[in-house]
């Protein structure tokens, strides 16, 4: 969700182009370094906020960009986003500026799309526009109407000026974020209204010809390894960056191996420039340079244009193409100034990349930038809770791995479609596009993975079956949904969602160009996926998967697509008798061709549409865009420093995501927010008591919206469940105001959604209980309507399925998300059948609690299932508990992010204080033989731990079958990480192999 703290994190981060040049096609600029002048086509005198000091005008010209280039970033690892924004929740309200990085900011959440305004001459310019017109122009990016470096747009520009040698400078604020020094020759403001978008005419004609170009043969990739002119530098030396870009010195992880056999050998990155330049480099692909000026006083997005000059100057061409280079990834010691909660970002459908750290030797990120070069955007999932933008952890573009080891995971079916559609990497044969209805409205596939594709063409010659690796649903809008087989092997075994289960993946822009996907289903044997009303016809659409086999190369999954309960007809159809009718049915329609006669817009002189649909990609199903419930009507005649009140879900799930209300004064005050599924009433101390509440949901000082409101933004979404009431509790430092209500109890009002419960206020928390009251202020929120993934019947004259072979694979994932067998699976293959304890040593030690446990489990040589788990409580009174594990250690993935994770276990339980009490698990956790797996403990009334002597993710405890390691207790579910622990209880198990 974009906020206006991070639309102005944004800005500072977007708006701070380089001003050396930076060509698309080598013919259009002919001196190197030099921008041509912007034709001057209309001044007008305006303000430009961004850098000038508050008064001051600027002139400026209306100037139509020769393209515009959008941005991606990406996020860093997890367990360095905590660290930072645990210190700056510290500095967030200090005084003290006596540091010297205070222009420093890192975030948890990364930003999304930026756009930059690429000049005639080929540099570029940061493009200033509102929050409303960025949504305006990352909707447009999304559905396709945006074309990343082909569509163009006009533009107030202005002059900007350079304030010392170092493009240093004092920085002016702007919505409390620090601005960018004033390094750039030219700046970009959208005008005011909606924006206006056209197409580079000759950009638009050779645009799927380069997009062909970029995915298949050899692309060349030259690394820049920048020193500024303080001597900071990348951790690694250039002989150690070409080794992790192009395994030169032996690594057999790297981008070059994950392209190469992502592709099948259709795409492989090269080193490799030409005796000449190969003379220049100080190691294969990579070029050292050094910048004149100090990372301390400039920002990256002004640091490697500077980088590409100096390595220009060295090689004596033009980069990129000049110098026979595709891509360019540049490596630099840190981010310094302006937004910095990033480890990498690219320019999508373009050339350049930026890394920090050692983010460059991470084979997924560097493979992931270069996607955003390729032109894909980032690939989502969805949980109960939340939109999560790159958690689709199936795809290259859901960013899961932050290691130098991990290479082998490919992209999702949207992603595979999206490149076939470009006439790389796969034959058209094998991406197939449906439109289900009255005509079609039954479907046999045999998916197999793309992991697997290089025996897709024998297989196809030796089997009567119809062979898919994607198939499109085609929905009849710009929004369509993807299938795949995400088979778990070769340079795919590194995958971490839905292993070796059928993918259903949802994506705009007809899956043709850049846009935003939504993992939407992950089906193992026997599951299905239902959409109601498919295509705005009153039937359903069920895919359902029939058999996975992994049992020889190729696995392969045998999928059923009906519509409306429609089964295969036999053959051939009857004829119907006179006076009767009968549906024809097709039980093997062509294959839908993927290319269509034209990939983007005809060229028009005229401007496309002036207004796009503003805000995020569609949401996948299930979840309702976000709505906001106001009080207008309400008088806030009454204050108090606390108010209670209930809120009651109706036909859907009610995510509360922010929470906004009226305060006596203007004055910064700290305030809490409680929380806690019930009504209060029934509640042991009628939620006067603490013991009634959980931890607050927020405890910090709002923000002060424009219409005088205080907006608590939850630290997490607040779900209540369909047909249920939640308590909420609001209490501040100074009064809040509210509306005397009729009746405690009484319904308020009624949304349609949820009915807002008459509460009551309170002197102060927890302490005497006033009058009736009503909240007033606003609601943001969204509903979620959980997706069927039943088994329903596909017939209502058919009682089960065609039959096909039986799946020997036993380890084959049995439910959305997970890679997990079903708990009643039978071991097999050697397996003991036998429960097995164990209790770890040091279950008698425990004395410290806390609200929530993480730790790790490596398995030896068998495969281990844990079926139950014992815990020591710290009381015997009920309390929700939480199971929660996944596959990796949780530094590996964003441990503090829900959806992240695979729930296995959530009951109201009654611990016994000091002892084991052992829960069964509502689905088994499964080790690999070898492998290792986080689980996370959350209990609100604590659980025992013990302080451990070792590190984090050290073995304190052995049994025969696996090791437990050292792990973290957090504050409360999915808050900040506090102390090191060792979990103290019990494991019931059973082992295969």
């Amino acid at each position: 969700m974009w906020t206006k703290p991070l639309a102005a994190l944004l800005l500072s981060c977007i708006a701070r182009g380089g001003t050396a040049a930076a060509n698309l096609f080598d013919d259009e600029n002919e001196q190197i370094g030099v921008a041509a002048e912007a034709p001057k086509t209309h001044r007008s005198r305006a303000h430009y906020n961004l850098f000038d000091a508050p008064g001051e005008e600027e002139e400026s010209e209306r100037y139509t960009c020769k393209s515009i280039v959008a941005i991606a970033y990406s996020s860093r690892q997890p367990v360095e986003r905590r660290e930072e924004a645990k210190r700056l929740r510290k500095k967030k309200h200090s005084t003290d500026t006596s540091s010297d990085d205070d222009n420093e900011e890192l975030v948890d959440q990364h930003p999304e799309e930026g756009f930059v305004c690429e000049l005639e001459g080929g540099s570029i310019a940061p493009i200033e526009a509102t929050s409303e017109q960025l949504e305006e122009m990352r909707a447009a990016l999304s559905n396709g109407t945006l074309i990343s470096a082909v569509s163009t747009m006009e533009v107030d520009m202005f002059d900007v000026v350079e304030e010392d040698d170092e493009l240093g400078g004092d920085d002016v604020g702007v919505s409390g974020w620090d601005t960018p020094p004033k390094s750039h020759s030219k700046s970009a403001k959208v005008p005011p209204g909606p924006i206006h978008l056209s197409s580079n005419s000759r950009r638009l004609v050779e645009h799927p010809q380069r997009r062909l170009n970029r995915l298949k043969g050899v692309k060349k990739l030259l690394v820049i390894r920048m020193t500024d002119s303080e001597g900071r530098e990348p951790p690694g030396d250039a002989v150690y960056y070409s080794n992790k870009f192009f395994g030169t010195s032996g690594d057999t992880e790297t981008p070059k191996a994950q392209i190469y056999g992502c592709s099948n050998g259709a795409m492989e990155l090269s080193p490799d420039f030409g005796s000449d330049l190969n003379d220049k480099m100080t190691a294969d692909g990579v070029l050292d340079v050094t910048i004149k000026s100090s990372l301390k006083k400039i920002s990256t997005e002004d640091a490697w244009p500077l980088a590409q000059k100096e390595a220009e100057d060295i090689l004596g061409c033009k980069l990129p193409y000049g110098c026979g280079a595709d891509h360019v990834a540049f490596l630099m010691e840190d981010c310094h100034k302006g937004g910095c909660g990033w480890a990498a970002y690219a320019y999508i459908d373009w050339w350049p990349s930026v890394f920090v750290k050692d983010y460059g030797a991470h084979p997924a990120v560097v493979t992931h930038e270069l996607g955003h070069n390729l032109n894909m955007a980032h690939s989502g999932w969805t949980g109960a809770s939340r939109l999560v933008q790159y958690a689709d952890h199936s795809c290259a573009m859901g960013n899961p791995y932050f290691t130098d080891y991990h290479d082998k995971i490919c992209f999702n079916p949207a992603k595979n479609f999206q490149i076939a559609n470009s006439g790389a990497w796969y034959d058209e044969k094998y991406v197939i596009t449906l439109n289900m209805n009255s005509d079609t409205p039954y479907r046999e596939l045999r998916f197999v993975g793309v992991a697997e594709y290089d025996k897709v063409a024998q297989y196809d010659s030796e089997t009567n079956e119809d062979i898919a690796v994607v198939v499109k649903l085609e929905t009849g809008s710009a929004v369509d949904f993807f299938v795949g087989f995400n088979r778990k092997t070769g340079q795919n075994s590194h995958n971490k969602l839905a292993s070796d289960e059928v993918t259903i993946i949802e994506a705009g822009a007809n899956g043709e160009s850049y846009a935003q996907s939504w993992f939407t289903a992950g089906l193992a044997q026997d599951e299905s996926h239902s959409f109601s009303k498919w295509a705005k016809t009153n039937e359903e659409l069920v895919v359902k998967v029939v058999n996975i086999d992994t049992s020889e190369a190729p696995g392969y999954a045998d999928v059923i697509i009906a519509l409306g309960g429609a089964t295969k007809s036999p053959t051939p159809v009857p004829t119907p008798a006179p006076g009767t009718s009968s549906p024809s049915i097709s039980s093997s329609p062509s294959h839908a061709p993927i290319i269509s006669p034209s990939m983007v817009p005809s060229v028009s002189p005229t401007l496309m549409p002036s207004t796009f649909p503003s805000g995020s990609p569609s949401r996948p199903p299930g979840i309702s865009p976000t709505k906001k419930f106001s009080t207008k009507d309400k008088n806030p005649n009454q204050k108090a420093k606390g108010i209670m009140y209930q809120v009651q879900a109706e036909e859907a799930d009610v995510k509360i995501e922010k929470i906004s209300f009226k305060t006596k004064d203007d004055k910064d005050t700290e305030v809490q927010v409680y929380f806690q599924l019930g009504a209060y009433e029934s509640f042991p101390g009628g939620g006067m008591d603490s013991n009634d509440w959980e931890e607050p949901v927020f405890d910090d000082i709002p923000d002060r919206t424009s219409d005088g409101l205080r907006e608590v933004v939850l630290d997490e979404v607040l779900t209540i469940p369909k047909g249920e009431t939640a308590s909420i509790q609001i209490v501040g430092k100074k009064e809040i105001l509210y509306e005397e209500g009729d009746k405690e109890f009484a319904v308020a009002a009624d949304t349609g959604d949820f009915k807002m419960i008459t509460g009551r206020s309170t002197k102060k928390l927890f302490e005497e209980r006033l009058k009736d009251a009503d909240f007033v202020g606003e609601i943001t929120y969204h509903t979620y309507t959980a997706k069927v993934t039943s088994t329903p019947s596909l017939s209502p004259s058919s009682s089960k399925l065609p039959t096909l072979p039986p799946n020997d694979d036993s380890t084959s994932p049995s439910m959305l998300p997970s890679n997990r067998p079903s708990p009643s699976e039978n071991d097999g293959g050697g397996g003991d059948d036998t429960p097995k304890e164990y209790d770890t040593p040091n279950a008698n030690d425990a004395g410290d609690n806390a609200k929530g446990i993480m730790f790790t489990i490596t398995s030896k040589s068998k495969e281990v299932r844990i079926t139950d788990l014992g815990i020591i409580g710290k009381d015997d009174k009920e309390s929700d508990l939480w199971v929660y594990y996944q596959n990796d250690y949780y530094t590996e993935f964003d441990e503090l992010n829900k959806d992240a994770w695979d729930e296995v276990l959530r009951k109201k339980v009654a611990l016994v204080p000091g002892k084991i009490f052992n829960v069964k698990l509502d689905e088994v956790i499964t080790i690999p033989a070898g492998e290792t797996v986080s689980v996370y403990v959350v209990s609100k009334k604590g659980v025992l731990y013990e302080k451990p002597s070792k590190n984090e993710f050290d073995i304190y405890a052995q049994s025969g079958d696996f090791d437990v390691r050292v792990g973290t207790t957090t504050k409360k579910e999915f808050q900040q990480p506090e102390k090191l622990a060792e979990f103290a209880g019990r494991f019931v198990y059973q082992t295969k192999g």
